[in-house]
């Protein structure tokens, strides 16, 4: 993969944040009235809301990277659905996918380019809606109505980043089975 070293970077930082805040989610509580929680239930909640800003950060980042036109391959490549020729591509992978081909990261890139670009809207749908949560919850779970409701569809998007993480990491596992060993420089910097 010709990814430069500063996306690299972006994308080991990414990786890891996000694999951090889901494992916090497994174990945190979110204070509430008459709640009382134990130690475990309390870091886990303080943590992922200080890892969730720094997430956040980063995400912010690499959006700056791809619309300033900085990004491997361009922003088409990771957002290819306004783009007949582009999508045409992606398709051409898909096909290839469902008949067992899987193809050389290196040349047939199209399909993991769009999901990707998914992956990542998902996780900044998780940060955005995490920073509204982080000054919108008061210390003791007190919110407003549209708090709850964000928290509602903050809370919505988590299993969905479990399951594309699953994904993404099962496909890299299929390519590094398959000898596509220049997948794994993804987090060589």
């Amino acid at each position: 993969m010709k990814y430069g070293r500063f996306t690299r970077i972006l994308h080991t930082l990414i990786a890891f944040g996000i694999s951090l805040e889901l494992l916090l989610s497994l174990v945190m509580k979110a204070p509430k009235l008459g709640r009382v929680l134990t130690p475990l239930q309390s870091f886990g909640y303080e943590a992922h809301k200080m890892v969730g800003m720094a997430v956040f950060a980063v995400l912010f980042l690499h959006w700056i990277v791809l619309v300033s036109g900085h990004a491997y391959k361009g922003i088409g490549h990771f957002f290819p659905w306004f783009s007949n020729a582009r999508m045409h591509t992606v398709l051409s992978d898909i096909r290839e996918l469902l008949k067992l081909k899987v193809g050389d990261p290196e040349q047939e890139d199209s399909f993991s380019g769009a999901i990707e670009g998914l992956g990542f809207i998902v996780g900044s749908i998780l940060a955005a809606s995490g920073i509204v949560l982080f000054f919108g919850i008061a210390e003791h779970g007190d919110m407003s109505a549209v708090t709850h409701a964000i928290k509602e569809f903050h809370e919505f998007w988590g299993p969905v980043m479990w399951g594309y993480l699953g994904i993404h990491a099962g496909a890299a596992m299929v390519h590094v089975g398959l000898g596509h060993r220049s997948i794994l420089s993804t987090f060589t910097w």
